[in-house]
């Protein structure tokens, strides 16, 4: 589907300020807040994302990275989920060389406490990467360094209860028409958190 500049602009603006709702919504009840720094590990793929979640269709792309992570949440309400935002900054190595900066917006479903399950959550932000990723070029022909960063994660207890593990999707592109390139690129991510 190709769109207008002007609809593509306006669907940024859009997404912008969504966003910006969301991080400065301020809740009436005086719900547990948590800080957390992550550390994490992850190679990237030469697959669409819905093509990389097929094992059998898996293609790596000899480029890697290695990153952290500063976040905050809080529980909405008496519910089991939780909101918050993830300052992420990613080295890229191998097929490309560069770093990246994604700041989601992250909502995440926590169970019963106890549960080896600790949380499964999705985020949705922006994406720039310092030079344009070789491995969209690649894909795709073209690329640009700002784009839509999303992210689907599980994540698992550990015997230190301050301290989980994840797995994450993560995944940047043109948001399905919101930026003017039609690329991106999906990636595996293995880490660890500490919540304080």
């Amino acid at each position: 589907m190709h769109q207008s500049p002007r609809a593509r602009y306006v669907h940024a603006r859009a997404m912008l300020a969504v966003l910006f709702l969301v991080i400065c919504r301020v809740s009436a009840t005086q719900a547990e807040q948590q800080r957390y720094v992550s550390g994490f590990v992850g190679t990237l793929t030469k697959n669409r994302w819905h093509d990389a979640l097929r094992p059998q269709q898996v293609e790596f792309a000899d480029s890697y990275m290695i990153g952290g992570a500063l976040g905050w949440d809080r529980r909405i309400g008496a519910s089991r989920f939780r909101y918050g935002i993830e300052a992420q900054l990613a080295a890229h190595f191998g097929r490309q060389d560069h770093l990246e900066l994604s700041v989601p917006v992250v909502l995440r479903y926590v169970p019963d406490q106890g549960a080896p399950l600790r949380s499964v959550g999705a985020g949705l932000g922006l994406s720039y990467a310092s030079q344009v990723p070789q491995v969209e070029i690649d894909r795709n022909g073209a690329s640009q360094r700002f784009f839509v960063h999303w992210m689907a994660e599980i994540e698992f207890a550990t015997p230190d209860p301050d301290r989980t593990a994840f797995l994450r999707v993560h995944h940047r592109s043109d948001g399905y028409g919101v930026f003017e390139v039609d690329a991106g690129s999906t990636g595996f991510v293995l880490g660890l958190r500490h919540r304080f």
